[in-house]
């Protein structure tokens, strides 16, 4: 698959990860590191995003640094998280 995971930006272990959960409904996909889509299971993306800044310092921050400069909807609420947190 072209490019790295949509999250972190990885480019290792690549799959197609709904982003809303296919049990609820989700048909969009985007691709994703094994890692992000197992971490986010069947989480509402900024539920997922929550959760990680609270319990996976790690992987927060690699989200953190790779939509910096970006402008889609993982960047929006990870802009509105850190808001939060000053």
């Amino acid at each position: 698959m072209p490019g790295g995971c949509y999250y972190c930006g990885s480019s290792i272990n690549l799959e197609n990860d709904h982003v809303r959960a296919k049990s609820k409904g989700g048909v969009t996909t985007v691709v994703a590191c094994a890692a992000c889509n197992r971490s986010k299971g069947s989480k509402a993306l900024s539920e997922w995003l929550r959760w990680l800044r609270e319990n996976d310092s790690y992987r927060w921050g690699r989200i953190v640094l790779n939509q910096e400069k970006r402008n889609n909807r993982v960047s929006q609420i990870v802009r509105t998280i850190l808001k939060k947190e000053v």
